[in-house]
């Protein structure tokens, strides 16, 4: 009895000091605008004592007291809440939770260029995507000129975004830039990309405002990423209508290198496609590019690309102007090599260093004149390297340095004269960006980039200020920024002080994206100092001018299954005094609407891919100088109904076709004027139009080894 009364005082006194050691924790979770939060989950660290809010924020629990106890709050979407708690014998708090900061390096979306996961929505494009639209040709750059902001220029065939010319257009393999992105052609034939869209698994299209760290681009900036280690070795060949290649990848355990070879032809094509010019040897183009990939470890990555095109051709010229019939011979030589390194350290510092070196020569006999030649080589080297890292949740920092080298040098002969002259010039710059996530909606990023230019021996710096707010879905972004750029070589070597070309951005826009959707519109307003300006003999600085206009995007792939369509339409007010301009007036490339629609059909029981793309562009300006004025006229509108087929053979065969402006419309983009040989008071008009009214191409992809398809021949 008397034990079994000492066992029960025992228990009694250990549950009364067990309760005596109890306190009472209770309080609120409220977000970052004081707003409750409902089931989070409120808990004391290495205990099951806790409990979960109520519809208020409210949460109430009991523990025993201990000397060190932390208190955590864990909900989905923000990020976990720590606090140490005093011993008190009852605490009452307000915790405030701040949403999960993943989304500053996983989402960004900023005017002029919305960036996913590192790649812009635009970005998203794959190979496929490019090659299945119709119109593209298969053709990066045809493709782009798809999309809302790009004007149609088909006489080109180069990017002319938002009323900027083609050379405030620049092209960039990771992160390197590229001096001559194009190929050449004869004059009024439209050039295509040097590099196939196969290379590429990220394509970052921007349409302005783009990012400190990229250079000398007024209007646009194309960034091109090549595909890292490829875990598969494969080979593979195509033919098609204009020519023939071959590639392949040899897979190893921690790198890959892969070859593509390219021969093109137009001879035969065009015995069968009439056109407008008089060949003596039709347009050839021989390519090579490879490249070397090697992942030493997962946080390592060295790259190196090389590639090299020859194009040649020789076109009859008939007379004109009392000047004698001529042979047109053009060789064009091009070379690129860029190599990069990157990593990411323990302390979580990425590191970036890379080199380019691209090369341009050109040899044309007949250029202008019977007998005369004309020689253009020009060079660049480019070096960079860059440092980023995230040191918060709410503050990511980059900062790089980088030095253009270039040279161009020309030579002209005829008959007795020679004309030589060469410019040899640098381009310094310091670039430096902070990225802040005030809170879970709103994202700012300041950034500065400072150039210094030998050749003028200018300094500029260019500020710039990025806001992205996300209210439930919907982004609303803006960005007012400074953009320079050296005028082209051509002007530099007739006037080496000419300055620093400048333009100020103001972009505005709402995006908005579902699981099948997007939505997009962006306006924005462009002004132009510092243009090249052609007066009286001399070129000066004097130029400038403005654009602005209006961008509108939608895309929808639920419609129904396998149809995905596309909605792009731009409207662009744009007005220069540079050239030979001697009014402000809207340039000669410019045109006000420009709208498409593509289609694709996924038609899985043909193994079979539709493409339909249907392109408008109001007419250009021209300048007629039987008129008053300068750019007084205006062409007709251009229309192009664009058809492609892509049909799955088997898993390792695949035959593509396209036809382009099946309605067969006469598209005139401007016009030539030349006096009258019989009268010189009156001018001979003749219309710069197509070669050919259809372009036509049929190609067969084969996959020799490996089991992807649509990467055929391309890496």
């Amino acid at each position: 009895m008397k034990k079994m009364f000492l066992f029960l005082l025992l228990f009694y006194v250990g549950v009364l000091s067990c309760f005596a050691q109890q306190f009472k924790v209770e309080g609120k979770v409220l977000n970052e605008q004081s707003r409750p939060l409902s089931n989070a989950n409120v808990f004391i660290k290495g205990t099951i004592d806790g409990a979960s809010t109520d519809s208020l924020g409210n949460f109430s629990f009991t523990t025993n007291k201990q000397s060190e106890m932390t208190l955590c709050v864990r909900m989905l979407g923000y990020a976990e809440f720590n606090t140490q708690i005093s011993d008190k014998k009852s605490t009452s708090l307000v915790l405030n939770m701040k949403p999960d900061n993943i989304t500053l390096d996983n989402v960004v979306v900023s005017a002029g260029n919305f960036r996913v996961k590192g790649n812009s929505q635009f970005g998203k494009m794959s190979a496929v995507d490019i090659v299945t639209t119709a119109g593209s040709t298969g053709d990066l750059y045809h493709s782009l000129r798809t999309l809302p902001g790009a004007q149609m220029v088909g006489e080109s065939g180069k990017l002319f975004i938002r009323g900027g010319d083609s050379n405030e257009s620049q092209t960039y393999i990771d992160e390197m830039h590229v001096l001559s992105p194009y190929t050449a052609t004869s004059d009024n034939m439209p050039v295509r990309g040097r590099y196939s869209p196969f290379m590429f698994e990220g394509i970052n299209f921007s349409t302005g405002a783009s990012s400190s760290e990229y250079a000398q681009g007024l209007s646009s900036v194309l960034a091109l990423n090549t595909k890292d280690v490829s875990p598969i070795t494969k080979i593979g060949v195509n033919a098609s209508s204009v020519g023939f290649s071959g590639g392949g990848t040899r897979a190893f355990e921690k790198g890959s290198v892969s070859l593509n070879l390219d021969y093109q032809n137009l001879k035969p094509y065009y015995s069968i496609v009439p056109n407008t010019y008089d060949w003596v040897k039709p347009y050839q183009l021989f390519s090579g590019s490879g490249q070397i990939r090697f992942n030493p470890n997962q946080t390592t990555v060295f790259k190196t690309f090389v590639g090299y095109d020859k194009t040649s051709f020789i076109q009859h010229i008939a007379s004109s102007m009392n000047q004698p019939t001529r042979n047109l011979a053009f060789d064009d030589d091009n070379f690129y090599l860029n190599s990069t390194f990157q990593k990411t350290t323990e302390s979580g510092y990425k590191i970036f260093a890379g080199a380019a070196f691209s090369l341009k020569n050109q040899h044309v006999d007949d250029a202008l004149l019977a007998t005369d030649s004309y020689r253009n080589k020009e060079w660049e080297i480019h070096l960079k390297t860059k440092v980023s890292k995230r040191f918060t949740d709410f503050l990511r920092l980059n900062f790089g340095i980088e030095n253009f080298f270039r040279h161009n040098d020309i030579a002209y002969f005829y008959a007795s004269t020679v004309h030589t002259d060469s410019i040899n010039h640098s381009i310094s710059a310091l670039f430096a960006s902070a990225i802040f996530n005030i809170n879970s909606n709103l994202y700012a990023e300041l950034s500065d980039r400072v150039e210094y230019t030998s050749i003028n021996s200018m300094w500029r710096s260019n500020p710039r200020l990025s806001l992205t707010y996300n209210m439930n879905g919907v982004h609303f972004s803006g960005v007012v920024g400074q953009y320079t750029q050296l005028p082209d070589n051509k002007f530099l070597l007739t006037n080496s002080n000419l300055r620093t070309e400048n333009c100020m951005q103001y972009v505005g826009g709402v995006y908005y994206e579902t699981k099948n959707k997007v939505y997009r519109a962006e306006t924005y307003y462009k002004k132009y100092n510092d243009l090249v300006l052609q007066q009286s003999t001399a070129l000066t600085s004097d130029g400038y001018g403005y654009s602005k206009g209006l961008d509108l995007f939608f895309n929808d792939r639920a419609l129904f299954k396998g149809f995905e369509y596309m909605l792009a339409y731009s409207f662009n007010l744009s007005k220069r005094k540079y050239l030979d301009y001697t009014e402000l007036s809207t340039p000669q490339y410019a045109t006000i609407h420009n709208a498409t629609v593509s289609i694709k059909y996924n038609i899985p029981a043909l193994k079979s891919i539709l493409g339909v793309t249907n392109r408008f562009a109001s007419g250009r300006p021209y300048h007629d100088p039987s008129k008053s004025g300068v750019m007084n006229s205006t062409t007709g509108f251009y229309n192009s109904v664009d058809l492609s087929l892509t049909y799955l053979v088997s898993q390792k065969v695949i035959i593509y076709t396209s036809a382009t402006n099946l309605l067969g419309r006469q598209n005139t983009y401007n016009y030539n004027f030349a006096n009258d040989a019989t009268n010189p008071d009156r001018y001979v008009k003749t219309p710069v139009t197509d070669p050919s009214k259809h372009f036509f191409y049929i190609g067969i992809f084969i996959t020799l080894s490996g089991k992807t398809a649509y990467d055929v021949s391309n890496f």
